[in-house]
């Protein structure tokens, strides 16, 4: 059996983590989740634009054979993906990061 983590390797991962976290943000590295982001709104809005709700639909049910594959609950997730088409359907901007504008540095 593993012995469990110390509290003192724990604050220094924790640590260590955010120093990295730090750094990518300085180096304006997108993350994981950001690429994920910004592909999801653009899969969304050029489906919505060239009204191809057929193959949104497609898409949208991959997606939640893969989340409910992963453990989530499949009407829940089917209730979010429809959320976030309904929103970008209705105008809703991307989110960017106000942080990461060129206009902010100092």
């Amino acid at each position: 059996m593993s012995k469990p983590a110390s509290p003192r390797r724990g604050t220094q991962a924790a640590a260590q983590q955010r120093r990295y976290r730090q750094q990518q943000k300085a180096l304006r590295k997108p993350t994981r989740d950001d690429v994920a982001r910004v592909a999801l709104h653009w899969i969304i809005t050029k489906a919505l634009r060239r009204n191809r709700e057929s193959e949104l639909e497609m898409w949208s049910e991959t997606i939640v054979k893969r989340l409910v594959r992963q453990g989530f609950e499949r009407d829940a997730a089917r209730r979010r993906i429809d959320q976030l088409i309904a929103r970008y359907e209705g105008g809703w901007a991307f989110q960017g990061k106000p942080h990461l504008r060129h206009d902010n540095d100092d």
